[in-house]
């Protein structure tokens, strides 16, 4: 009986010990603007010029291709009475085969061009991920979290700008690959 008399006393006490300890603890949190860190960080502005870049070459390039293309499209239709039926045929097939290719290709560059956007966005949160963390040691934060998970917070916890600067004194440009 004395020893479970015991047993709630020390639970008591060890209750009222770790609120009192709990309540005295301090957790810092902070949250970063990520779409921001990108748009704004030089090496994202970089990387979003160079998959500009890319994309208006591709976009010229295959309009282009289909103009051509469209153009020939209308070449073959004003021969149509003019040709044999198998000669009018194999133009068309030839035409279509042209067509597809293109089509393959726009889809192909299309991909590389994802690829390199996820590979640059890899190496970036690399750079990102490092900075966080020594920045959250450095200023003792428990958590720092993407503001796209907040509903509101107080917009001193905002430390978007901060993780700019850091970021850009880190990493300026980045490389498609």
């Amino acid at each position: 009986m004395n020893v479970i008399k015991n047993a709630k006393i020390y639970f008591l006490i060890f209750a009222i010990l770790s609120a009192f300890t709990q309540s005295k603890a301090e957790i810092k949190i902070a949250f970063v603007e990520m779409d921001t860190l990108i748009n704004e960080s030089l090496v994202g502005k970089s990387m979003i010029q160079q998959l500009d870049k890319l994309n208006k070459e591709n976009v010229k390039k295959f309009s282009d291709k289909r103009k051509k293309l469209s153009s020939e499209k209308d070449k073959i239709q004003s021969q149509k009475n003019i040709l044999s039926k198998e000669e009018f045929e194999k133009k068309v097939i030839n035409l279509n085969s042209e067509f597809e290719k293109v089509q393959k290709d726009a889809n192909s560059k299309g991909n590389d061009l994802r690829t390199k956007k996820n590979n640059a966005m890899k190496k970036i949160m690399e750079e990102l991920n490092e900075v966080l963390s020594e920045y959250s040691k450095k200023n003792n934060l428990a958590f720092i979290i993407d503001q796209n998970n907040i509903v509101i917070g107080r917009t001193d916890l905002n430390i978007t700008k901060d993780i700019i600067k850091l970021l850009d004194q880190k990493i300026q440009k980045i490389k498609l690959n």
